[in-house]
């Protein structure tokens, strides 16, 4: 149950980042601005991110010693890749949820 909480921990972690990375990006003016595309670039950068941030995580500080108990340490491994997965999924989904709430603003431009 710890793993995915503190997969959901990341991916609001990354959201944010997302986030602060958009509000940066100026608008620009013109008939053709590649602002909209520099925010949704960055977003799908940080969501290829999330889980490699996540299982690089849970793997290496997270896990617990093989040595102490191998039937926990087995437990946690078969739960990390799926944590990962529910960790990106929420990602998405709330980058999706943000994107349509701030529709007219910076964050619009992820989908």
């Amino acid at each position: 149950m710890t793993s995915y909480i503190i997969a959901a921990i990341v991916a609001g972690a990354m959201i944010l980042i997302a986030a602060l990375i958009s509000m940066a990006i100026q608008y620009k003016g013109g008939s053709n601005p590649n602002d909209p595309g520099k925010r949704k670039a960055w977003f799908w950068i940080l969501a290829v991110l999330n889980p490699i941030v996540f299982f690089v995580l849970g793997r290496f500080v997270l896990a617990p010693n093989p040595d102490n108990d191998q039937m926990v340490y087995d437990d946690y491994m078969k739960v990390l890749p799926v944590a990962t997965g529910v960790g990106f999924v929420l990602y998405i989904i709330i980058g999706f949820i943000l994107s349509k709430i701030f529709r007219n603003g910076k964050l619009g431009h992820w989908f």
